[in-house]
């Protein structure tokens, strides 16, 4: 297997949706059910429920109670403060104090239901829970940045076992958490470690399926995601009349399978022929062929052949048939010279994060892609950690927030092949924004038209559908921005900007309880803004996957500004 292959060639020669690349796809999809249960399954393990101050008697809170025995008291109780009177009636009573919880706090759960019942984490305490979810955001944007770089370097495979184990191990740890103090530890090095594991499996999905169908991966995914987050609530109701540790424990062994997954699992076939790995990737093509029941020297020829071909035509360009730069960048492009991995002499190209901000057409379009995901990550977690706290059951509310998301997921497929991947966002930004906004419109007059809080409520649904549908889609076109050896790194930079949006959603709630249209109008902004935004990014349906950093740069003139072609391509 020497030369020059067309990757796209040798899947679509496989078979696209072979035996081999079923199976590889399924175990990559299996990894985003439990990473649903480890990052959404807090809502359960943290929640705070209504509560206010246990009752207490006199001598706990005025220390010389014989100086008061004529006297009689009455008790307010606040949320975080006891009022104490003179008198049992409001007609000539005298506050003589205003104290703390003495005795502890009242809800209607049992003591370790939650972290917050377990710990107190309510008044004083109270931003302790929400730090703790901050911290597993912060992680994630620590873990962005350091596990994609070393996936594009070492590998997609390596970096998500050791990830997935880790998680696995981590999450199992928690459920033995003394305090506070080491639970917010451990969520911290939780989520440094998640995005090695969700990151490079969702690299790894996208590089096994050719061009035409690569957007099938997302949609495929963002159905497991959902299914996972969905399996979150029953989850939690069964183990809700126990401690949240068994909790904990539940939702921990969903990723027990990591410590057989290398056995089975295979690298990926696109970042082996751009490393010029040439054995392990004549290996893979050889089992792929065999359990497909194609013949492996028909598919290298079909691939040999097809990346020929499309040389040839590069270098007839080359040599001046091509008559202006702008021809000869449109020739580029429809030549679909993407994924083309070169062995034996050839040296694989090297990039790094560092080299997205020495090309300013790249870091442009990598600056609108991280205030979109900036937006999406706000709005889509703010909303899911909020339901538990809407009117209503909290189990019901995070269940429909899930469910939300399967419609979601049709509309986007039905999206992405109609309008493209750019239109989609366009599209899914800009009605998500219009329903936050009136979704919060009508929660301000709640208390006067009773009829507008299932108003309220559908349309904030309207908004989770929408958010979700832009997650997804946001999650498919950035990838496609960026050359092979860049793509781990531009997606993991992208995650990190993200995580800004992700570390402000757990105090959503406490920002609603003070002003309550502040929230929705911000999403609301912020994601009107992005469907500006998006409107300068270049259209990616219909254009392999790119390989070297110059042909993604010959492709950014000839679909970006002025530039632009005047007849977009749709294709998926």
């Amino acid at each position: 297997m020497d030369g020059t292959l067309d990757v796209d060639e040798i899947w679509k020669s496989l078979g696209t949706w072979g035996r081999y690349q079923r199976g590889q796809i399924f175990l990559c999809l299996l990894a985003g059910i439990p990473t649903a249960f480890h990052l959404l399954g807090f809502a359960f393990i943290a929640y705070r429920p209504p509560f206010q101050c246990q009752e207490t008697t006199v001598k706990d809170i005025i220390p010389h109670r014989e100086l008061h025995e004529n006297n009689t008291y009455r008790f307010v109780y606040n949320k975080c403060s006891i009022d104490v009177y003179s008198n049992e009636t409001d007609a000539n009573s005298t506050l003589i104090t205003s104290t703390d919880c003495v005795s502890g706090y009242k809800h209607d759960l049992h003591h370790d239901a939650s972290i917050a019942t377990e710990w107190d984490l309510f008044c004083e305490g109270g931003e302790l829970a929400e730090l703790t979810q901050t911290m597993v955001i912060l992680g994630q944007g620590i873990g962005a940045v350091l596990f994609p770089s070393l996936s594009d370097r070492f590998g997609r495979k390596p970096v998500h076992i050791f990830c997935h184990i880790a998680v696995f191990s981590i999450m199992l740890g928690s459920a033995w958490a003394p305090n506070p103090v080491v639970f917010i530890a451990l969520r911290f090095i939780l989520g440094i470690i998640i995005p090695g594991n969700g990151l490079s499996i969702a690299i790894m999905g996208l590089e096994t399926l050719p061009v035409n169908s690569r957007y099938l991966w997302v949609i495929i995914d963002q159905l497991c995601w959902t299914t996972g987050c969905i399996l979150v609530t029953p989850i939690a109701y069964i183990f809700r009349n126990m401690s949240w540790r068994a909790m904990q424990i539940a939702f921990a062994a969903a990723s027990s399978y990591s410590v057989i997954e290398y056995w089975f699992m295979e690298e990926s076939l696109r970042w082996l022929l751009a490393n010029g790995k040439k054995k392990r990737a004549e290996r893979i093509i050889r089992m792929a062929a065999k359990m497909n029941g194609k013949d492996y020297e028909s598919v290298i020829a079909a691939a040999s052949t097809k990346a020929q071909e499309m040389k040839t035509f590069l270098k007839s360009n080359d040599n001046g048939t091509g008559d202006s730069p702008t021809s000869k960048e449109e020739n580029m492009v429809d030549s679909n010279n993407e994924g083309k991995d070169v062995l034996g002499e050839t040296t694989p190209e090297k990039y790094n994060a560092l080299t997205i901000f020495k090309h300013k057409r790249i870091l442009f379009n990598s600056l609108i892609l991280w205030y979109a995901w900036t937006t999406v990550s706000l709005v889509y977690y703010a909303m899911y950690l909020g339901s538990t706290s809407l009117s209503g059951n909290g189990y019901i509310n995070f269940f429909l927030m899930a469910l939300v998301e399967y419609p979601a997921t049709f509309t986007q497929w039905y999206a992405i092949k109609r309008f493209g991947r750019r239109k989609s966002c366009l599209i899914f930004h800009g009605v998500a924004g219009v329903s936050l906004a009136v979704s919060t419109v009508c929660q301000l007059y709640t208390e006067d038209v009773a009829a507008l809080v299932p108003v309220s409520l559908v349309f904030n649904y309207v908004g989770k559908y929408a958010i979700t549908a832009a997650f997804s889609t946001i999650y498919l076109l950035t990838p496609e921005l960026y050359p092979t050896n860049l793509r781990n790194s531009g997606l993991g930079l992208a995650s990190t900007c993200s995580r800004v949006g992700g570390m402000l959603a757990p105090f959503a709630t406490s920002v609603a309880s003070a002003v309550a249209w502040l929230p929705g109008t911000i999403y609301s902004v912020m994601c009107l803004l992005t469907v500006y935004l998006t409107s300068f990014l270049p259209e990616t349906s219909g254009h392999e996957l790119p390989t070297t950093l110059s042909e993604l740069e010959l492709w950014y003139k000839a679909n970006t500004g002025d530039r632009k072609k005047a007849k977009e391509s749709v294709e998926s």
